[in-house]
Protein backbone atom coordinates (compact mmCIF):
# COMPACT_ATOMS: atom_id res chain seq x y z
CA UNK A 1 0.00 0.00 0.00
CA UNK A 2 2.82 2.41 0.86
CA UNK A 3 4.54 1.53 -2.43
CA UNK A 4 1.42 2.38 -4.42
CA UNK A 5 1.08 5.68 -2.58
CA UNK A 6 4.73 6.54 -3.27
CA UNK A 7 4.39 5.67 -6.96
CA UNK A 8 1.26 7.83 -7.25
CA UNK A 9 2.99 10.66 -5.40
CA UNK A 10 5.98 10.50 -7.76
CA UNK A 11 3.76 10.40 -10.84
CA UNK A 12 1.66 13.32 -9.61
CA UNK A 13 4.68 15.46 -8.69
CA UNK A 14 6.20 14.77 -12.13
CA UNK A 15 2.99 15.96 -13.86
CA UNK A 16 2.93 19.14 -11.78
CA UNK A 17 6.59 19.82 -12.52
CA UNK A 18 6.03 19.39 -16.26
CA UNK A 19 3.04 21.73 -16.19
CA UNK A 20 4.94 24.43 -14.31
CA UNK A 21 7.86 24.42 -16.76
CA UNK A 22 5.54 25.66 -19.51
CA UNK A 23 4.37 28.75 -17.65
CA UNK A 24 4.59 31.96 -19.67
CA UNK A 25 7.62 34.15 -19.26
CA UNK A 26 6.57 37.80 -19.17
CA UNK A 27 9.82 38.91 -20.79
CA UNK A 28 9.14 36.82 -23.91
CA UNK A 29 5.82 38.52 -24.67
CA UNK A 30 7.20 41.90 -23.65
CA UNK A 31 10.00 41.52 -26.20
CA UNK A 32 7.57 40.40 -28.90
CA UNK A 33 5.33 43.39 -28.21
CA UNK A 34 8.28 45.80 -28.42
CA UNK A 35 9.43 44.23 -31.70
CA UNK A 36 5.87 44.36 -33.07
CA UNK A 37 5.54 48.09 -32.30
CA UNK A 38 8.93 48.74 -33.91
CA UNK A 39 7.92 46.90 -37.10
CA UNK A 40 4.70 48.91 -37.21
CA UNK A 41 6.53 52.22 -36.62
CA UNK A 42 8.77 51.35 -39.56
CA UNK A 43 5.86 50.07 -41.70
CA UNK A 44 8.01 47.05 -42.45
CA UNK A 45 5.55 44.47 -43.82
CA UNK A 46 8.12 41.65 -43.87
CA UNK A 47 8.78 42.08 -40.13
CA UNK A 48 5.17 43.01 -39.27
CA UNK A 49 3.16 40.19 -40.86
CA UNK A 50 4.76 37.25 -38.96
CA UNK A 51 3.56 38.68 -35.65
CA UNK A 52 0.03 37.62 -36.61
CA UNK A 53 -1.53 34.18 -36.68
CA UNK A 54 -2.64 33.07 -40.13
CA UNK A 55 -6.29 33.34 -39.06
CA UNK A 56 -5.97 36.61 -37.12
CA UNK A 57 -8.94 38.99 -37.01
CA UNK A 58 -8.90 42.76 -36.60
CA UNK A 59 -11.36 45.55 -35.90
CA UNK A 60 -9.58 48.60 -37.33
CA UNK A 61 -10.33 51.99 -35.75
CA UNK A 62 -11.40 53.89 -38.86
CA UNK A 63 -12.78 53.81 -42.38
CA UNK A 64 -12.48 52.28 -44.85
CA UNK A 65 -12.02 49.17 -42.68
CA UNK A 66 -15.25 49.29 -40.69
CA UNK A 67 -15.96 45.56 -40.59
CA UNK A 68 -13.90 42.83 -38.96
CA UNK A 69 -11.19 41.42 -41.19
CA UNK A 70 -11.63 37.68 -40.94
CA UNK A 71 -9.85 36.19 -43.92
CA UNK A 72 -6.19 36.29 -44.84
CA UNK A 73 -7.05 38.27 -47.98
CA UNK A 74 -9.13 40.94 -46.20
CA UNK A 75 -6.57 41.10 -43.38
CA UNK A 76 -3.65 41.78 -45.72
CA UNK A 77 -5.61 44.16 -47.96
CA UNK A 78 -6.70 46.22 -44.95
CA UNK A 79 -3.24 46.39 -43.37
CA UNK A 80 -1.46 47.21 -46.61
CA UNK A 81 -3.92 50.07 -47.10
CA UNK A 82 -3.23 51.28 -43.55
CA UNK A 83 0.52 51.17 -44.24
CA UNK A 84 0.07 53.15 -47.45
CA UNK A 85 -2.04 55.85 -45.76
CA UNK A 86 0.32 56.22 -42.81
CA UNK A 87 3.38 56.40 -45.07
CA UNK A 88 1.72 59.06 -47.24
CA UNK A 89 0.42 61.14 -44.32
CA UNK A 90 3.72 61.00 -42.44
CA UNK A 91 5.48 62.92 -45.22
CA UNK A 92 8.64 61.04 -44.32
CA UNK A 93 10.81 59.34 -46.90
CA UNK A 94 12.30 56.74 -44.55
CA UNK A 95 11.38 54.86 -41.37
CA UNK A 96 10.29 55.27 -38.73
CA UNK A 97 7.04 56.70 -40.08
CA UNK A 98 5.45 56.71 -36.62
CA UNK A 99 6.56 56.67 -33.01
CA UNK A 100 3.88 54.71 -31.20
CA UNK A 101 4.20 54.86 -27.44
CA UNK A 102 1.82 52.47 -25.69
CA UNK A 103 0.64 53.95 -22.38
CA UNK A 104 -0.87 52.15 -19.40
CA UNK A 105 0.28 48.84 -20.86
CA UNK A 106 -1.28 45.84 -19.17
CA UNK A 107 -0.60 42.19 -19.93
CA UNK A 108 -2.99 39.64 -18.44
CA UNK A 109 -2.19 35.97 -18.87
CA UNK A 110 -5.46 34.10 -19.35
CA UNK A 111 -3.57 30.81 -19.35
CA UNK A 112 -0.07 29.64 -20.22
CA UNK A 113 -0.61 30.19 -23.95
CA UNK A 114 -3.03 33.13 -24.13
CA UNK A 115 -2.54 36.74 -23.05
CA UNK A 116 -4.70 39.84 -23.23
CA UNK A 117 -2.74 43.04 -23.90
CA UNK A 118 -4.35 46.46 -23.50
CA UNK A 119 -2.95 49.98 -23.77
CA UNK A 120 -3.72 53.54 -24.83
CA UNK A 121 -2.21 55.72 -27.53
CA UNK A 122 -2.35 59.50 -27.29
CA UNK A 123 -0.80 61.79 -29.88
CA UNK A 124 -2.49 64.93 -28.56
CA UNK A 125 -5.18 64.89 -31.25
CA UNK A 126 -6.53 61.34 -31.19
CA UNK A 127 -6.91 59.11 -28.15
CA UNK A 128 -6.69 55.44 -29.04
CA UNK A 129 -7.54 52.26 -27.17
CA UNK A 130 -6.03 48.94 -28.17
CA UNK A 131 -6.90 45.42 -27.12
CA UNK A 132 -4.80 42.55 -28.44
CA UNK A 133 -5.15 38.84 -27.88
CA UNK A 134 -1.83 37.00 -28.17
CA UNK A 135 -1.57 33.23 -28.35
CA UNK A 136 1.56 31.14 -28.11
CA UNK A 137 1.61 28.94 -31.22
CA UNK A 138 4.45 26.47 -31.78
CA UNK A 139 6.42 28.25 -29.05
CA UNK A 140 6.01 31.75 -30.56
CA UNK A 141 3.66 34.49 -29.35
CA UNK A 142 1.35 35.62 -32.18
CA UNK A 143 -1.52 38.08 -32.37
CA UNK A 144 -4.86 36.37 -32.97
CA UNK A 145 -7.05 39.46 -32.58
CA UNK A 146 -6.79 43.25 -32.35
CA UNK A 147 -9.63 45.58 -31.48
CA UNK A 148 -8.69 49.22 -32.04
CA UNK A 149 -10.77 52.31 -31.37
CA UNK A 150 -9.93 56.00 -31.74
CA UNK A 151 -11.62 59.06 -30.28
CA UNK A 152 -11.21 62.66 -31.40
CA UNK A 153 -13.19 63.97 -28.43
CA UNK A 154 -12.15 63.67 -24.81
Amino acid sequence: MIRIALVLLLLFSNCVAQTNTKAPTPAALDQRLTAFVSSFDDLDWQRFRPFFADDATVFHPAAPNLKRTDSRESFEQAWLGVFERIRKNSRKSAPPYMQLQPKDLRIQYLDKDVALVTFHLDDGEVFGRRTMVWQRQAGEWRIVHIHASNFNER
